[in-house]
C-alpha cells in the first residue's frame, strides 16, 4: 500500500520539485580541507511529509522511476557547478548516484552526452557513482564488453567514475580489473571490520594500496570518530566522507560552507 501510495504522487513530486538536493562534503583527511561532495536527496512531499531516501529510492528502482529521478539530480548538479563557474567561484568535484538500470537503458549515452554539451562543464566536475550492482552477470563476456564500452564513452564526455560501496559485494575486484574506474569508495563497512580485525586492517590497507597503485582517488565512506581518521591515514587513505566532517547540507548552504572549509558539522 505504501508503494503504491509513492507511486502515485511520485510524478507530481519530481514536477512540483518537492526533491531536495542535500550535499555532503568529502575531505581530504591530511590537510582537512573539501575535496570534494556527493549529491543526496531529501523529499520533502507535500503529501506524506519529510522523507528519507531509504524510505522510496528503492520503490523507485523496483518502478523504474529512478531513471527519471537520476537525471533530475544530475541536472541540478550541472546547474550549481555551471552556475558557480560562471559566477568565478570555486567548485569542487560532485559525484551523482547512476542506477543500475541506466546501463541497459536505450538512448543512455545519448542522453548523457546531451546534458555534457548543455552544461560545457570541464571534465571531472561531476562524478557518476556506480555500484557494481549496476554490471549484472559480469561474467558474461557481452555484459562485460558492454560495461567498458558505457564507461569508456561517459570518460570522454568529461564525467569521471566512482566504484561505490567497495567491499560490500562480491565482483568488486574483477570490476578494477577490467573498467576504467577513477574513483573508489571503500564501504564503511570494511572500515569497521578493519578497527576490530587485525586481518581485516590488513586487507584494508592493501584495498587502498591497490586503488591508488591502479591511479584512482581513494575515499572512505562513513567516517564519524577522529579515531577513524587517524586508523584511515595510518592506512594511507587521504580522502574520507562522514558525519566527523559534516553531514548532508541543503545545496544552497553548501556555497558558504565550501568557502569556509569548516569542519564542524552542520
Amino acid at each position: 500500500l505504501r508503494e503504491k501510495r509513492l507511486k502515485n504522487i511520485m510524478g507530481a513530486a519530481l514536477q512540483n520539485r518537492e526533491f531536495q538536493v542535500y550535499l555532503q562534503p568529502k575531505y581530504r583527511t591530511e590537510s582537512e580541507t573539501i575535496g570534494g561532495a556527493e549529491a543526496l536527496v531529501r523529499w520533502h512531499s507535500s503529501v506524506m511529509g519529510d522523507l528519507m531516501p531509504g524510505t522510496f529510492i528503492d520503490v523507485f528502482e523496483h518502478n523504474g522511476f529512478i531513471l527519471r529521478f537520476d537525471y533530475y539530480m544530475l541536472e541540478k548538479i550541472c546547474q550549481l557547478q555551471r552556475q558557480r563557474l560562471d559566477d568565478g567561484q570555486k567548485i569542487v568535484p560532485i559525484s551523482v548516484n547512476q542506477s543500475r538500470l541506466h546501463i541497459k537503458e536505450e538512448n543512455y549515452l545519448d542522453k548523457m552526452q546531451r546534458i555534457a554539451d548543455r552544461y560545457k562543464l570541464p571534465a571531472g566536475c561531476v562524478e557518476l557513482e556506480l555500484t557494481e550492482t549496476a554490471f549484472g552477470d559480469f561474467e558474461q563476456s557481452e555484459q562485460r564488453g558492454h560495461a567498458v564500452h558505457v564507461i569508456k564513452e561517459l570518460k570522454k564526455m568529461g564525467y569521471s567514475i566512482s566504484m561505490d560501496d567497495f567491499g560490500s559485494g562480491y565482483s568488486s575486484l574483477a570490476l578494477l580489473q577490467t573498467l576504467p574506474m577513477d574513483i573508489m569508495k571503500i564501504d564503511r563497512s570494511m572500515l569497521v571490520s578493519a578497527e576490530e580485525s587485525p586481518r581485516a586492517k590488513s586487507i584494508l590497507r592493501n584495498i587502498v594500496d591497490l586503488g591508488q597503485r591502479l591511479g584512482m582517488e581513494v575515499i572512505c565512506e562513513g567516517i564519524e570518530t577522529p579515531e577513524q581518521e587517524k586508523f584511515l591515514l595510518e592506512l594511507g587513505c587521504r580522502y574520507g566522507q562522514g558525519y566527523l566532517y559534516a553531514r548532508p547540507m541543503p545545496m544552497q548552504n553548501f556555497a558558504d560552507f565550501i568557502e569556509n572549509q569548516g569542519k564542524t558539522p552542520v
